[in-house]
């Protein structure tokens, strides 16, 4: 059994662990290639909202905390974030759609809040575009092209998302492969290209629900 995901796990993955005591190989490549944008302003802001850990990880990099409060969009970013010392003041639940989370995120942080948002120049601003009113700067911090390479017998793909999924289908085909996507978003764009229905996305984006629907998945 080889099990592929679409990123370098952190050193404490419970995925890399689950796999280890399964005896499953797991093969860690991204199909995405990141260059940080740099010299951008980063005005201060009420709160600053990170959509994914690459887009963290770029702007703590790259560029100082200026906001007061912090939002993430799902638990993976969270633990990102942790990892720095740094607590959320919101967590998004992944279980629920992007524009779900835009709408819980805004009324939590009210209607009068300054948010950044650093983001890819592919960032579909699902969040952003969520904003009932409040002031909202977007700054593309981070630019991402598609990384493709060629990978061999692999049994389920864990694909995290659109980008990945396209550099994924560059060079390898959709045959006799079960996909894991995360989230709504990457399911429904890669149902849209037609090439396979066995395509299955867990309860949420964190490690836990994904072990959870790989055990179901080798159970049929």
């Amino acid at each position: 059994m080889r099990i592929l995901v679409s990123r370098n796990l952190p050193s404490e993955s419970q995925l890399r662990t689950w796999c280890q005591e399964k005896g499953i190989e797991l093969i860690e490549a991204p199909f995405i290639r990141i260059d940080p944008v740099l010299d951008i302003e980063i005005p201060s802001t009420d709160w600053v909202f990170f959509s994914s850990p690459n887009g963290l990880d770029v702007y703590f990099n790259n560029y100082p905390l200026l906001a007061k409060k912090i939002g993430v969009y799902g638990k993976g970013t969270q633990m990102r974030l942790a990892a720095r010392g740094i607590e959320a003041n919101f967590t998004g639940d992944t279980s629920k759609t992007p524009s779900e989370i835009g709408k819980e995120f805004f009324e939590f942080i009210g209607p009068h809040a300054t948010v950044l948002f650093p983001q890819s120049q592919l960032s579909k601003k699902s969040i952003a575009n969520a904003n009932p009113g409040n002031e909202c700067i977007v700054k593309v911090v981070y630019n991402t092209s598609l990384a493709s390479h060629y990978e061999t017998g692999i049994d389920i793909a864990i694909l995290t998302s659109p980008s990945n999924i396209d550099g994924f289908l560059l060079e390898n085909k959709a045959d006799n492969i079960r996909f894991i996507v995360l989230g709504e978003t990457s399911k429904n764009h890669f149902e849209n290209l037609g090439l396979t229905d066995q395509i299955f996305v867990p309860k949420s984006a964190d490690e836990e629900s994904v072990i959870l629907l790989l055990e179901d998945l080798l159970k049929s």
